[in-house]
């Protein structure tokens, strides 16, 4: 059995507040997960990553998560 640090049992409620920040708060938490997910494994493993956390999402994250990608998209153009 893991023993869970403060973080990990934290991780929830920080993201909700963090969620009910400003768009600088909530742009540096995304990049800091992001660039931590990209930094800790080769594509391989970060594609079944991406597929574990994913099926762990709830319909509202599903919400959100989609409507970053069509932005990002939109910015791309």
């Amino acid at each position: 059995m893991m023993i869970k640090s403060t973080i990990e049992k934290l991780s929830e409620p920080i993201g909700f507040e963090i969620g009910m920040s400003d768009d600088v708060v909530q742009s540096n938490l995304l990049n800091g997960f992001c660039r931590g997910l990209s930094n800790s494994m080769d594509d391989n493993k970060l594609n079944m990553q991406l597929c574990a956390i994913v099926d762990k999402l709830d319909a509202k994250t599903h919400n959100v998560l989609k409507g970053l990608v069509e932005f990002i998209e939109i910015k791309e153009k």
